[in-house]
C-alpha cells in the first residue's frame, strides 16, 4: 500500500531550487526589458541625429540667404528697386536721460 507524504520531499534543496528558478525567470524577463529599452534608445538617438542634420542644413540655407541679401550689391539693388534715398545727416530718436533712469526704479 502506498502512503502519500507531501512533506517528505519538501526539504531545503527543493526550496532552494524553486527560489533559483524564480530568480532566473525574473532575471530573463528583466534582460528582455533592458534590451528593449536599449534598442528604443538607439533608435531615438538615430532619429535625433537625422533631425539635427536636417536642422543644420536648414540653418545653413537660411544663413546663405541672409548673406546674399546683405551683400553690398544686393543692398544696392534693393535701394534702386524701392527708390530709397540715403540720408547724409540722419536724425536719430533721442531720449531724455533724466527720465530714463527714473523709469528703472
Amino acid at each position: 500500500m502506498t502512503f502519500i507524504q507531501p512533506e517528505k520531499n519538501n526539504g531545503f534543496l527543493g526550496k532552494f531550487l524553486m527560489i533559483l528558478m524564480v530568480g532566473l525567470f525574473s532575471g530573463a524577463i528583466w534582460l528582455v526589458v533592458l534590451y528593449n529599452n536599449t534598442v528604443n534608445l538607439a533608435h531615438g538617438a538615430a532619429e535625433m541625429r537625422t533631425e539635427l542634420q536636417s536642422v543644420q542644413s536648414q540653418n545653413a540655407e537660411a544663413e546663405n540667404k541672409m548673406f546674399t541679401l546683405l551683400t553690398q550689391s544686393a543692398s544696392a539693388e534693393l535701394v534702386k528697386k524701392d527708390n530709397l534715398v540715403q540720408d547724409k545727416n540722419p536724425e536719430y530718436l533721442e531720449t531724455n536721460s533724466q527720465w530714463l533712469y527714473a523709469s528703472h526704479y
